[in-house]
């Protein structure tokens, strides 16, 4: 059958713990393309044999988790053999893409790791202070935004070879905990407009859920 490649993401990769043969729910370990109907297969994309369906591994954590290359956490890599829309509004260029590779001596059998997402939760100390500091990445023109840890920021600010950091811009907000009730919500709620603004990332508050109270204490 055949499937337009503006309706695949390709050339995807994991290190285990996240995705299982649907037949038989081993693990997979590989690269593996992503289909407009939510689907998961094995290869970089239905060209690349065999081609099995994979689903995520039940009540897993591994996609919430920034760890270093060596560990768990989600992973891409440089596609070599695919020429069409990577992602939603991404376009990719093979001949383009081969002349770079050349040029640069990019090894395509590299796998980077992706920012994971981060549920932070702010000390004690925080609270003395009354603020907290909360770090974002987000893929470039899709703005699909997912808060990250400390760390994981500052691999993709530093341009970490390990790290897709090509793929993403970066910022970090100040976040009020504590006083006025009232106040604080303005204050985050400006500081989300502002970030918006200043980052060119409209969707930061719709990402929030406009939930300015957050971690909020009185």
């Amino acid at each position: 059958m055949y499937i337009p490649k503006n309706r695949i993401i390709p050339n995807l990769y994991t290190k285990g713990k996240e995705y299982q043969y649907k037949s038989n729910n081993e693990e997979y370990i590989g690269h593996y393309h992503k289909l407009y109907t939510g689907k998961f297969f094995t290869g970089k994309n239905p060209d690349d044999k065999p081609v099995l369906e994979i689903i995520p591994v039940p009540n897993n954590d591994a996609q919430w988790d920034a760890t270093p290359l060596t560990g768990e956490g989600t992973y891409t890599a440089y596609a070599n053999n695919f020429d069409g829309e990577t992602v939603p509004g991404q376009t990719q260029n093979m001949q383009s893409v081969d002349v770079y590779n050349s040029l640069k001596k990019v090894d395509l059998n590299r796998v980077f790791q992706n920012p994971s997402s981060y549920y932070p939760q702010p000390t004690e100390d925080d609270y003395k202070l009354g603020t907290f500091q909360r770090y974002f990445v987000y893929r470039i023109n899709t703005i699909e935004f997912t808060e990250v840890d400390k760390e994981t920021y500052e691999n993709i600010k530093t341009k970490n070879s390990n790290w897709a950091w090509k793929f993403y811009d970066y910022f970090s907000i100040p976040w009020e905990l504590t006083g006025n009730k009232e106040k604080t919500y303005i204050t985050n709620r400006n500081i989300v407009l502002i970030a918006e603004r200043r980052n060119r990332a409209p969707g930061l508050g719709k990402f929030l859920r406009e939930n300015y109270l957050k971690f909020y204490k009185g």
